[in-house]
């Protein structure tokens, strides 16, 4: 129904309504042009000025030269400490092998190799004394609880050898140590 008006209005204005309208609208459309227009170059000059005034400037440095100059000497006695840690470095390097054989020519790996037979052969003994006290108990008539806490003895003293031997043989492959 709106529609229909507006058509019915359109229809009932002269020509000479009609260029009324159109210059009014056009008087407007140049007033709003105009004003964008002076926006648009009063930012433009702004910014122009604001980039002239930046570049003419002096720029203060960031960091203080005194600071670089500090920073330049810790720099140097860095180097110079550097350079004294690298020749610790070769000499050590070069005295390595040497440590390295002596090690291995010295006395530890023997004890360690000796200490590891010790503990098989101390495990042995006590697997011989084992099976001669069953044979024992076995020729002897009566009670056998005797046997019973003699085992039970034997067997912590086994253990204790075994993990002497197991500790000893970890510490001759150089394996972490693993707590149980």
């Amino acid at each position: 129904m709106a529609k229909e008006k507006a058509a019915e209005e359109e229809e009932t204005l002269s020509e000479s309504q009609r260029l009324a309208l159109l210059e009014n609208a056009m008087g407007t459309n140049r007033i709003v042009l105009i004003i964008l227009s002076l926006l648009i170059i009063i930012s433009l000059s702004v910014t122009v000025t604001l980039a002239i005034v930046t570049a003419l400037t002096e720029e203060e440095p960031m960091v203080d030269l005194a600071e670089i100059d500090s920073l330049k000497q810790q720099l140097d006695v860095l180097k110079a400490d550097s350079e004294s840690i690298n020749k610790r470095l070769t000499v050590l390097n070069e005295e390595l092998p040497k440590l390295r054989r002596a090690l291995n020519d010295g006395s530890a790996p023997v004890f360690q190799k000796l200490l590891v037979e010790q503990e098989e052969s101390a495990q042995a003994f006590i697997r011989g004394v084992k099976e001669g006290m069953y044979d024992l108990a076995r020729m002897i008539p009566g009670s056998r609880t005797w046997l019973e806490l003699y085992t039970d003895k034997m067997d912590r003293a086994l253990a204790e050898s075994q993990q002497r031997e197991r500790e000893l043989t970890r510490i001759k492959t150089g394996e972490p140590l693993i707590e149980p």
